[in-house]
């Protein structure tokens, strides 16, 4: 009997006991998202600092990328040039460079350039025969150009002429490569 006449009192407890848990459950759920939203956060935090100080040495960035380019430049064809060309000059750069050193030019051939790096190579083989001070006058003949030359490869091999009196023969095998910039 008593269960009849609290009945109302049981609903109106029962509804706001359910209102209730409906509201603990909702704020549980709001407490949830916002910590996981503050660890989101905090884990972006650090990203976006290094993007910021990123963006703000974006000046100094491009003028050391320029900068750069500027220098590679200097040291390789433009992208313009013929290839062939370009390979054409090089083996006439490397041959004044040993004939100027006191070289023989035995052989020089331009071999297929390469690309590697965004830059191709213009390899240029040599074979050079000469005392071994005129193979280095050669070589420091060869760093002042521009573009410049550089020593991929380099073979060497004394010859014997027999005589101990005369200065040391060698026969030199090179590979030198210039750059081409692509375009």
């Amino acid at each position: 009997m008593s269960l009849v006449r609290h009945r109302a009192a049981i609903s109106v407890g029962l509804t706001i006991a359910i209102v209730v848990a409906i509201l603990a459950a909702a704020g549980f759920y709001a407490w949830e998202r916002q910590q996981a939203a503050e660890s989101a956060l905090a884990d972006i935090e650090p990203r976006h600092a290094r993007l910021l100080g990123l963006q703000g040495s974006d000046v100094p960035l491009k003028k050391a990328v320029l900068g750069a380019f500027e220098g590679l430049r200097r040291w390789a064809y433009p992208s313009d040039q013929d290839p062939g060309k370009a390979g054409n000059d090089v083996q006439q750069r490397a041959r004044r460079a040993a004939e100027v050193g006191g070289m023989n030019i035995v052989s020089s051939q331009v071999l297929p350039p390469r690309v590697e790096g965004g830059v191709e190579q213009i390899p240029v083989s040599l074979t050079l025969e000469g005392p071994l001070q005129s193979l280095q006058a050669t070589l420091a003949n060869m760093t002042g150009d521009r573009p410049t030359i550089f020593i991929d490869t380099l073979g060497l091999r004394s010859i014997d002429k027999g005589d101990p009196k005369q200065p040391q023969q060698v026969s030199a095998t090179l590979v030198v490569i210039s750059l081409r910039m692509q375009p």
